[in-house]
């Protein structure tokens, strides 16, 4: 049983595994409306049980009158990861809501964070849920933004040292941000602040790319750079 209803105006977000079951299951019975669109999102493995759920969620996007996309995401691979984004921020919907009870849990985080960036991108017009609970027993919906998108607020300059950290493709250092791009000692803040963000990390003086830094920076770049 869901409590609380997918209706009409929502885009859901579905991590596909190998349990059919569950995945189809949250969309039919009862519960199940007109909704915009659904987008399956899996990781490589398992092809054959995976292509199967897929074609089941498309059969069932058709009954309900719903766009159908589909995408896999390669771990450790940012633009794979981002393209879902991209993908979410082309659909026109009132709801996003994110499946958290089916597929890979490697998923989640990475669908987290594209929920927020969403959710920031619209002005907070655009509900961000999570769809969670124990399979068999009942799931519910819960906001996802709101508590976390602060964290996702950058600036101009913010975006900038993303832009020249992730574009480059070099190893640089806040040393090197300085003398060779024009930034004042100010810098160091900012990549603190980069850092405790989880964007970028700084070690005896190096600065390190994390994951979550480059999908959100590929995910910035594919929509412009934040204004002030």
């Amino acid at each position: 049983m869901l409590v609380g209803s997918i209706a009409l105006g929502d885009c859901i977000v579905m991590p596909v595994g190998v349990t059919r079951e569950t995945v189809t299951g949250i969309l039919k019975g009862e519960d199940a409306a007109r909704i915009e669109c659904i987008l399956a999102v899996t990781v490589p493995g398992i092809e054959e049980e995976k292509q199967a759920i897929m074609e089941s969620l498309h059969v069932i996007a058709d009954m309900l009158g719903a766009r159908f996309h589909s995408h896999t995401v390669t771990p450790g691979d940012a633009r794979s990861a981002a393209r879902v984004y991209e993908i979410l921020a082309r659909e026109d919907y009132d709801r996003l809501i994110i499946v958290g009870v089916t597929g890979s849990r490697y998923l989640l985080p990475v669908l987290f964070m594209i929920g927020l960036k969403i959710w920031r991108d619209k002005s907070g017009k655009v509900e961000v849920l999570l769809l969670h609970g124990i399979e068999g027993e009942g799931y519910d919906l819960a906001p996802l933004a709101g508590f976390a998108a602060p964290a996702f607020r950058i600036s101009s300059i913010q975006y900038r040292i993303l832009d020249i950290v992730y574009g480059s493709g070099r190893e640089l250092s806040g040393k090197d941000l300085i003398e060779e791009y024009g930034f004042t000692r100010s810098v160091y803040y900012v990549l603190a602040d980069l850092e405790r963000k989880g964007l970028l990390k700084v070690r005896r003086g190096r600065i390190i790319r994390t994951f979550p830094g480059e999908v959100f920076y590929h995910m910035y770049r594919s929509r412009g750079e934040p204004r002030d």
